[in-house]
């Protein structure tokens, strides 16, 4: 089983480059929201984690989803973390987390994806997006070998539990705005893993002082509708391919 989280498609893409034939994926949102945390697989079945970094910790999602966690037994457990630059403590901070539920995370590796936080940095252009698209479908192909192996690469260094509180300090949703180009598709409200975005009038509301901040509204609104403070006004915008049209 590999539980994943994402916002614009890149964990997704990793997770379904790596599964095995017939492998369960479950998304780490949905269940959350269904109060799903409890599954009963075999203990000889691997447990994957795969999911993107913010702020260089874990996001909301991914962490309250692993403390709720009911699975246990001594098996294979790996995890992918999809990320623009870097890692920091995500890795040993998701170790410790699940080592608390009884499991010990044996394969830890950072993958290389484009940016998607358009909140901040203005997205690549499309070739630059397309090369390390592909440079991740290649070191895929080398993560799939070596987890087919069952092959171990523990975490290392310091958590990134420390960062929590900054991570909170910069997932506020009060800068978010929705112009008049919104053609109140709802697409924003069906992908919010927190529930932050409701409809009201045929447009989109966030009903919530923060959320994970994942980017998928914002990323995926069909129409750029959706802006967060002035700067985003002039970004671009990204989407994995592997979502076509915004959908799951």
């Amino acid at each position: 089983m590999i539980l994943y989280f994402t916002g614009t498609g890149n964990s997704l893409m990793a997770a379904r480059a790596v599964a095995q034939n017939g492998e369960q994926l479950v998304n780490m949102a949905d269940a959350r929201k269904a109060g799903k945390y409890h599954f009963n697989i075999p203990e000889s079945e691997r447990i994957g984690f795969a999911f993107p970094v913010y702020c260089y910790t874990l996001p909301d999602v991914v962490l309250d989803f692993v403390r709720n966690l009911a699975i246990g037994g001594d098996r294979y457990v790996f995890a992918i973390i999809t990320c623009g630059g870097g890692i920091g403590g995500a890795g040993m901070f998701l170790k410790k987390e699940l080592a608390a539920k009884g499991l010990t995370l044996q394969y830890l590796t950072p993958l290389l994806m484009p940016d998607c936080t358009v909140f901040y940095y203005n997205i690549e252009p499309k070739e630059k997006t397309d090369a390390r698209l592909a440079d991740a479908e290649q070191r895929l192909a080398k993560i799939k070998a070596d987890l087919d192996a069952e092959k171990k690469l523990p975490a290392k260094g310091l958590s990134s539990k420390a960062l929590r509180p900054m991570y909170h300090a910069m997932a506020g949703t009060k800068k978010f705005t929705v112009t008049d180009v919104c053609v109140g598709c709802g697409l924003c409200a069906k992908n919010c893993p927190d529930s932050a975005i409701q409809m009201e009038n045929g447009r989109p509301i966030w009903v919530k002082k923060r959320c994970s901040k994942c980017a998928a509204c914002i990323n995926r609104c069909p129409k750029a509708a959706i802006q967060y403070g002035k700067a985003t006004e002039k970004r671009g915008r990204y989407v994995n391919p592997i979502l076509k049209g915004g959908k799951k």
